[in-house]
C-alpha cells in the first residue's frame, strides 16, 4: 500500500510540474529602429506563451523598408 501511495504522489508531482511549465509565459520584446538614426525608436512588450514563442515574437521582426525602418522582436 506504501509503495502505490509512493507512486502515485510521484506520478502526481511530475504531471503538476509539467503542467506548470507547459503554460510557462515569456515577454517578448520588439523595438522599433531606423537605419538613418542610430536611437532605437518605439518599444513594446506582450506575453506569449512556450510552444508559440517562435511564431508570435521572433517572426514579428521585420527587414528594413524603403525608409529604413525596421523591427526587432526577441524574447526576454
Amino acid at each position: 500500500m506504501k509503495r502505490q501511495l509512493y507512486i502515485l504522489a510521484i506520478a502526481t508531482s511530475v504531471l503538476i510540474v509539467s503542467a506548470m511549465t507547459s503554460c510557462k509565459k515569456y515577454t517578448c520584446e520588439c523595438t522599433a529602429y531606423n537605419q538613418n538614426t542610430p536611437e532605437p525608436g518605439g518599444h513594446s512588450t506582450f506575453t506569449v506563451k512556450k510552444k508559440d514563442k517562435a511564431k508570435l515574437c521572433t517572426d514579428k521582426s521585420t527587414q528594413p523598408d524603403n525608409y529604413g525602418n525596421y523591427t526587432t522582436c526577441v524574447i526576454k
